[in-house]
């Protein structure tokens, strides 16, 4: 399996489990996006980017575009 696919599959369970389990904002949120992005050497903007987007599609799966 290339990386391209295992990419495909790591996004398709991601937002599985933030569909059926949500996604909570807590004051720490930000502290923990730092020690993500520590731990896995990706920067904390792309972070924030990637998270936006995801939570961006899936609200307007919810509400609508």
């Amino acid at each position: 399996m290339d990386e391209k696919r295992m990419g495909e599959i790591a996004l398709a369970l991601l937002r599985y489990y933030v569909r059926t389990e949500g996604y909570r904002v807590h004051p720490q949120l930000k502290r923990q996006l730092g020690n993500v992005a520590k731990a896995t050497e990706i920067p904390q903007d792309e972070l924030k980017e990637f998270g936006k987007k995801l939570l961006d599609e899936l609200t307007s799966e919810v509400f609508g575009k």
